[in-house]
């Protein structure tokens, strides 16, 4: 009796053996910056995949905004990054210097070479994720600029809601009419830029490159911020706040957890917007006043629009390539839910003509800008650079600093990082 007992326990362990080793998982790991509408749908599609597939585990892990490029970049010279990041474009030329990501694995999407999958995006989409004519990324959100305005402020200020300023000029314009001030004291801004730091650069660059402007030589060697055309952007906006004085910092709320909440709480007229401003503004009462239209330029003919995305990519020295470029696919295979859920937008061709898309509001202005799209400068010490010229933005627009001593003093200090 004990034999038989004896054979039967080893036969039930052995089929637990086999068992586990039929179903044996791969743990990849898959690392975000955080924003609650993207961490939420990341959760959902995480389950879904992993019930698609049962031999893949992923263990997902946030990271606040202001740590996560030193927090990925550490981890991933020390051989604990993880398997798969989600990567602005901004930082990805420092991994690529550091070559700590691979080359986008075409086979894992379908195709059968590098040129396959770049048609089957929007011209652009990789540019922010490209090192010569390699790829190392998937787009997961395409962000462009463009102006949000309130149509109910303009029908009060006698202004056609159906005329948005096309120049910075006009914006002036309009942005002088549609302020609104008690004695000396402004009540609402007519167009203001964002007062929340980690944007500055979106302020400022967006000015800078439709100067045709850069912060860098060609050469990247030594900065450049301080010539004639980028003191001419800095000045822009220094002169809204001390000259014009329609703008400013006082009435603005300063909320780094949303940047529309000055636009939201009717503080000003007119603002910037990006796809994702769409999750931030539908669910508040000033939605339904708002318009969304082409971003105004310094020069017409020749338009441009800032923008920066972010990227799906793979650490080379994951063990898992296989499952990690896998998850990928999976992530990216879900347009119309980042579009829906999280108000990203992902540009694919084709997909704009879909159902969803098509009910997504003024998707036709975000596509109509990502034609004029420019990066900026692409470099590996971007988040040096554009911390200093961060301050070099509080010197004269939170304190009244000449525009071109401020950005000389930014020259020295960006020039001393490439000495």
């Amino acid at each position: 009796m004990k034999g038989k007992l004896r054979l039967v326990s080893m036969t039930l362990l052995c089929l637990l053996v086999f068992s586990s080793m039929g179903f044996a998982q791969t743990t990849i790991t898959y690392w975000t910056h955080t924003h609650p509408p993207m961490v939420d749908l990341n959760y959902e599609l995480i389950k879904e995949f992993e019930a698609l597939n049962p031999d893949i585990k992923v263990e997902y892990t946030v990271i606040p905004n202001n740590h996560f490029f030193a927090k990925v970049l550490t981890s991933m010279g020390t051989g604990t990054g993880p398997d798969v990041m989600n990567m602005s474009s901004s930082q990805i030329p420092a991994y690529l210097e550091s070559g700590v990501v691979a080359p986008v694995m075409p086979e894992a999407f379908g195709f059968t070479s590098q040129g396959e999958l770049e048609d089957a995006w929007l011209s652009g989409a990789f540019d922010g994720a490209k090192h010569g004519d390699v790829i190392y990324g998937i787009p997961s959100e395409f962000n462009i600029t463009s102006l949000v305005m309130n149509k109910a402020h303009m029908e009060a200020a006698g202004l056609d809601p159906t005329k948005a300023p096309k120049t910075w000029d006009e914006v002036l314009e309009y942005g002088e009419k549609l302020t609104v001030r008690r004695g000396n004291q402004i009540q609402r801004r007519g167009f203001d830029f964002f007062y929340v730091p980690n944007f500055y650069w979106v302020d400022y660059g967006m000015l800078l490159g439709q100067l045709g402007g850069s912060y860098l030589n060609a050469e990247q060697t030594e900065a450049v911020v301080n010539n004639e055309v980028g003191v001419e952007a800095l000045k822009f906006w220094y002169d809204l706040v001390y000259d014009k004085k329609i703008a400013g910092p006082q009435l603005s709320a300063m909320d780094s957890t949303n940047i529309m909440t000055d636009y939201i709480q009717e503080t000003v007229s007119m603002s910037l917007a990006f796809p994702w401003s769409i999750g931030l503004l539908e669910e508040t009462p000033v939605w339904q006043d708002s318009v969304i239209v082409p971003l105004p330029q310094m020069n017409p003919d020749k338009p441009v629009s800032l923008a920066w995305a972010y990227y799906w990519m793979v650490n080379k020295d994951t063990e898992h390539a296989e499952a990690a470029w896998k998850f990928v696919d999976f992530l990216a295979s879900h347009p119309e839910r980042w579009l829906n859920d999280v108000s990203f937008v992902q540009p694919r061709k084709g997909w704009s003509d879909s159902v969803e898309a098509q009910g997504f509001p003024f998707l036709d202005v975000w596509l109509n800008d990502m034609n004029y799209a420019w990066f900026g400068d692409r470099t590996a010490q971007w988040s040096e650079i554009s911390s200093i010229v961060r301050m070099a933005i509080e010197r004269s627009i939170m304190n009244g600093v000449d525009p071109q001593v401020s950005l000389d003093q930014a020259k020295q200090e960006i020039d001393a990082i490439f000495k």
